[in-house]
C-alpha cells in the first residue's frame, strides 16, 4: 500500500519542535521543555518537504490564532478598566451594572470568546488554587 505524501504523525511532530534551544543540537525538545523520544527523533529525520511545509502552514495558524485571543483578551480588560477607572475609590459597586447596554454586549461577547479559546471557565471551576 502506497504512503500518504504527508504523515499526520509526523506533521504534529515537526508542530512540536522548539527551535530556540541553544542546548545540545543533536537533541530535540517539544515547546514545553521535554525531549523527543528515539522513536520521535527518528521519525522527525525522515519527514519530507510537504511535511515541513504542512508544520510550517499549522504553527502560521497557531501564532494567528494567539494573536487574535490576546487581541481578544487585551479587548476585554480595556472594556473593563474604563468602567473601573469610573468607580469611586475603594467602591465595591457592580460594575457591569454601570456598563451601557451596548459595551456590556461587546464585554458579554468577548468573555464567551476568550474563555472558549483559554479554557477560562474551566480552570476557574476546577483549579482548587
Amino acid at each position: 500500500m502506497r504512503q500518504p505524501s504527508v504523515r499526520p504523525n509526523v506533521v504534529v511532530l515537526l508542530t512540536e519542535v522548539d527551535s530556540t534551544r541553544p542546548d545540545d543540537p543533536s537533541l530535540l525538545y517539544r515547546r514545553n521543555g521535554t525531549s523527543f523520544t528515539t522513536a520521535e527523533h527518528d521519525m522527525i529525520c525522515t519527514a519530507t518537504p510537504a511535511e515541513i511545509t504542512a508544520a510550517n502552514a499549522q504553527r502560521r495558524l497557531e501564532n494567528e490564532w494567539a494573536r487574535e485571543t490576546h487581541a481578544m483578551q487585551k479587548a476585554l480588560v480595556d472594556l473593563f478598566m474604563k468602567y473601573v477607572d469610573q468607580l469611586p475609590d475603594g467602591s465595591c459597586s457592580n460594575i457591569y451594572a454601570t456598563m451601557t447596554d451596548e459595551d456590556y454586549a461587546e464585554y458579554e461577547r468577548l468573555v464567551k470568546i476568550v474563555a472558549a479559546r483559554t479554557g477560562l471557565e474551566y480552570r476557574a471551576e476546577h483549579d482548587n488554587n
